[in-house]
């Protein structure tokens, strides 16, 4: 098995010169734009040549995925390929050729929310700011989160016949360092076709796959690693710590990537959701159900951090201000990108 970083840009970000700690949890984020020009006639043809090919024999190669500054790019052992991005055949799927754009899981159910954010998130702020301190103090701290991404890739192969998510278990010391676990759940689908596709080729991911490493203390010399403020305008410039730009794009990001392995003190919240109430563009989309079944206060701005035009969107619980979900959507341009827009390409849960 090889669980690893897929290849889109997400919360990867480089470390000060000679830190040698890369946060493992980002290992189940990704990048949205490997390559980020529009596929060619000959890419196509190749795209047709890979899928119309039984897999038996079959074998395109895939490296493990590199830095290239602040991008994970994954890349194929053949330019043409890569050209297609990521479509792999393997002669372990049997005969049946993956399909030619990637099942995408269902986008949530979004309302119309006619209220400003600013004010929505403000209110959510004054409801919470004056609850107990509900943030651990000392000891183990322990978080798990359900994850997937387009490029979910299983025995070292990308799968586009099924959504397979990962569910990550972490344990944090107070000096940072971490142990982990991330184990693969069950195959989704939209739809009976979509199983039976992903049956006749090989019903990749169909048993669970496991895997564990862990990391040393936190280099507290990276502001990344300090207490999160408890004031606006601090945590602002907390939020945008490691980016070189600081859009809207990169501030969701940087929400959903901080609170992978962190919990907020309900100062800490009150503080994030106010330091979100001016970041451009963000509108209210009111109340929608996660993936998890729980009910959030949806945020989303549109940005192309990245390279690709998407939507980002955070779900706090409108009752303690915890962050419940995490989703980014392309809207109307993939790439190169094996998926149809509007298409789900990487949704965290918060559990």
């Amino acid at each position: 098995m090889e669980l690893h970083r897929n290849g889109m840009p997400w919360c990867s970000r480089q470390r000060r010169s000679g830190v040698k700690r890369v946060r493992e949890t980002d290992r189940v984020l990704r990048s949205l734009d490997p390559a980020r020009e529009a596929a060619t006639p000959a890419d196509e043809q190749v795209l047709t040549s890979i899928l119309s090919t039984p897999a038996e024999g079959a074998h395109v190669s895939v490296r493990r995925s590199h830095r290239r500054g602040r991008r994970w790019l994954l890349v194929s052992g053949l330019a043409t390929a890569a050209a297609a991005f990521a479509l792999v055949v393997t002669n372990m799927w049997g005969t049946a050729p993956q399909p030619a754009y990637a099942i995408t899981p269902k986008p949530l159910a979004y309302q119309a929310g006619n209220r400003p954010a600013a004010k929505v998130l403000e209110e959510i702020a004054q409801r919470i700011e004056g609850l107990a301190n509900d943030a651990p103090h000392g000891g183990t701290q322990r978080f798990v989160q359900e994850s997937w991404s387009l490029s979910t890739r299983i025995d070292g192969a990308q799968v586009t016949s099924a959504i397979i998510p990962e569910r990550r278990t972490t344990w944090k010391k107070p000096d940072g360092s971490q142990k982990w676990t991330v184990r693969t759940v069950k195959p989704q689908f939209q739809n009976d076709a979509q199983r039976e596709r992903w049956g006749a080729a090989g019903s990749v991911g169909a048993d669970p796959q496991e895997h564990s490493d862990s990391s040393g203390p936190a280099d507290m010399s990276d502001p990344r690693n300090h207490e999160a403020p408890t004031g606006p305008s601090a945590m602002k410039r907390w939020l945008a710590e490691g980016y070189e730009t600081s859009g809207p794009g990169e501030t969701f990001d940087s929400v959903a990537e901080r609170l992978l392995d962190r919990h907020f003190s309900p100062a800490q919240r009150a503080a994030l959701l106010r330091a979100l109430k001016d970041t451009q563009g963000i509108r209210y989309r009111g109340n929608v159900e996660d993936r998890a079944g729980r009910v959030g206060a949806a945020f989303t701005v549109a940005s192309r951090y990245g390279g690709l035009p998407k939507e980002q969107t955070l779900l706090f619980d409108p009752k303690n201000g915890n962050l419940l979900a995490y989703e980014e959507e392309l809207t109307h341009d993939a790439g190169k990108l094996n998926v149809k827009p509007p298409a789900v390409v990487l949704y965290i849960t918060y559990l």
